[in-house]
């Protein structure tokens, strides 16, 4: 399990916390690592787990077959490590990563072999400096009831479900000590579409389980939608099946999409409240969580404005720090219930 924040260094606004019981993590980009102080800072006074968003994918850590890009992932992982935090990875198969290089290849051999040469590589590069992975990403068909269990990918193409066991099994080889999570969207709501996904999430843990191949969570990626509901009773259920087989869950991703409350701030925070505390109701139901990461930390920057925005074109706070760094009361929602870890 991820561990607490025993030991970490005093830091900002964290100096007088006492530790949370289930870690606070946040997904921090290269970009703005250097160019915005406050951004950075952010960070550090509010999460005890710290971790590239985008810089340890597949197409950003290897553009071309002969080239190797490493350097701003490990500034951000030793940023999180030198200041106390843990780090964590994501992900080394996601069906939106791939570089073009690595799409062309048609030859079932070669590309097993370009899959398991790229896990091996990264994950030893940080074996010992991060917590987990997420192994595999959005692997579940969008709606299983209509397409099949599985999103029709490369990996799929190229390699079938197969794909998926020999990642996780070079990552086990390659960093026993590390906590390896399948992760995916779409796990949290109410409806037959929601209930297919869980169904299928638990499938293929019980298929690798069977395989021996060793998966230590389930990551739910955590985007909230305004016009959802959190399905409390099905999630808990969920929940209590994957403890069953001995595997976690997490939440990797979190942040709120929101098109239907009124545009004014306190609407919106209003909004993401409810959702973020029916949440956390959810998920407490049964046990803690191993983690609650949110996908990055402040309005300022975010994928949702740019992939979803509002159509009345309302600037959006889809995340617990406004553009000024300011904490909401979801934010404090999240501390308090963490820190309790109930």
């Amino acid at each position: 399990m991820l561990t607490g924040t025993a030991g970490r260094k005093a830091h900002g606004k964290s100096e007088a916390a006492a530790p949370r019981r289930v870690p606070l993590g946040g997904a921090i980009q290269a970009e703005y690592f250097d160019a915005d102080p406050a951004y950075r800072q952010s960070f550090l006074d509010h999460c005890d787990l710290i971790m590239p968003m985008n810089e340890l994918k597949f197409d950003q850590i290897r553009p071309a077959r002969d080239a190797w890009n490493f350097e701003p992932a490990d500034r951000l992982v030793e940023f999180a490590l030198a200041n106390g935090r843990q780090s964590r990875g994501t992900c080394h198969v996601w069906w939106n990563a791939l570089p073009a290089w690595v799409e062309a290849i048609d030859d079932a051999g070669e590309a097993e072999a370009v899959l398991v040469e790229h896990v091996e590589r990264v994950t030893d590069r940080y074996r010992g400096k991060l917590a987990g992975w997420d192994v595999v990403n959005e692997v579940i068909a969008n709606d299983p009831r209509q397409e099949g269990p599985l999103r029709r990918t490369d990996w799929l193409r190229k390699l079938g479900p197969r794909h998926i066991p020999i990642a996780f099994a070079a990552a086990a080889r390659t960093d026993p000590a590390a906590r390896l999570v399948i992760n995916d969207y779409d796990l949290e709501f109410v409806g037959p579409r929601f209930d297919a996904r869980r169904d299928v999430m638990l499938s293929i843990v019980r298929q690798l389980q069977d395989g021996g191949v060793e998966v230590h969570g389930v990551g739910m990626q955590g985007h909230l939608y305004a016009d959802r509901e959190i399905d409390k009773p099905a999630l808990e259920r969920f929940h209590r099946e994957l403890d069953a087989l001995g595997v976690g869950l997490l939440v990797t991703e979190l942040d709120v999409i929101d098109w239907h409350s009124p545009a004014d701030p306190q609407a919106q925070d209003a909004t993401a409240h409810r959702l973020v505390s029916d949440l956390l109701d959810a998920l407490f139901a049964w046990k803690p969580p191993e983690a609650v990461i949110v996908w990055g930390i402040s309005d300022r920057y975010s994928w949702i404005p740019a992939v979803l925005p509002r159509p009345d074109g309302a600037p959006d706070r889809p995340l617990p720090l406004d553009r000024d760094m300011v904490p909401k009361e979801w934010m404090r929602l999240l501390d308090e219930r963490l820190r309790r870890g109930d």
